[in-house]
């Protein structure tokens, strides 16, 4: 079989690798904001690593803190949305540096 022949199931994988992406997002700012603060130099899979574990990280903390686990589920996602969408406004809205100098680091 072609690629061709499953349309639908490629659009899925592209929705849920994006998905994921957006779910990560405050983890790679941090993992970013840290790497250039504390002037370590990581490589790739180490900042993806990194990434995904302060996202996890900050979504057990919210949902730990909040009333119940889906008020701090919901805040983490809305947490998430907001984090992405400031980054693509950021990179290819006004066009900033660091978003740019970010992005190279984690896809090279």
């Amino acid at each position: 079989m072609s690629r061709r022949d499953h349309p639908v199931l490629e659009a899925l994988g592209v929705l849920a690798l994006f998905g994921a992406l957006v779910a990560i997002a405050p983890g790679a700012v941090l993992t970013f904001a840290a790497e250039h603060l504390l002037h370590a130099p990581l490589d790739v899979g180490q900042r993806w690593t990194f990434a995904v574990a302060g996202s996890a990280t900050t979504a057990c903390v919210m949902a730990w803190r909040s009333r119940s686990g889906w008020d701090g589920s919901g805040r983490y996602m809305l947490l998430a949305v907001m984090t992405s969408a400031a980054l693509l406004v950021a990179r290819f809205g006004v066009h900033a540096a660091w978003a740019a100098a970010m992005l190279r680091e984690f896809v090279p």
